[in-house]
């Protein structure tokens, strides 16, 4: 089962394209994929999908009230929201960033495996928890 980009990146592609359609799998368009559900999934607040109310995470204020000692929860938070909707990635990780972070700023590595055919890619990225209550994806 071809599990790379999204049905409506598939159309939007092919429309840009010309028509051209293919089962070719493109890791690097898989990836880019994967990095932009989770950037959407993540600044979901859980409660705003009537029909999937835990789709997404609590809001980032909620879940720093007892920062630093809260830390912990918000990581869970984010593992489970992307273990139970990014079906591409598998054995998920998350830790704290203590690189990345800052004062103002919560961050976390996460590190996974792209499923999809015969083969299992490392895929690693971080989150940062802005004090706005938006949360940032970028490649590590």
């Amino acid at each position: 089962m071809l599990r790379s980009i999204t049905l409506l990146e598939r159309l939007n592609r092919a429309a840009v394209e010309g028509g051209v359609r293919t089962v070719k799998e493109d890791r690097g368009a898989v990836m880019r994929s994967v990095l932009l559900n989770l950037q959407r999934l993540l600044n979901t607040r859980q409660g705003s999908a009537a029909a999937q109310p835990d789709l997404g995470l609590p809001s980032p204020h909620e879940m720093l009230i007892d920062y630093p000692a809260s830390v912990e929860q918000a990581q869970r938070a984010v593992k489970l929201c992307i273990q139970r909707y990014e079906p591409r990635l598998s054995n998920v990780v998350v830790s704290i960033d203590r690189e990345e972070g800052q004062k103002q700023v919560l961050s976390f590595a996460v590190s996974a495996q792209l499923a999809g055919g015969d083969r299992r890619d490392p895929i690693s990225f971080h989150t940062a928890i802005t004090p706005d209550g938006r949360i940032r994806l970028r490649d590590a």
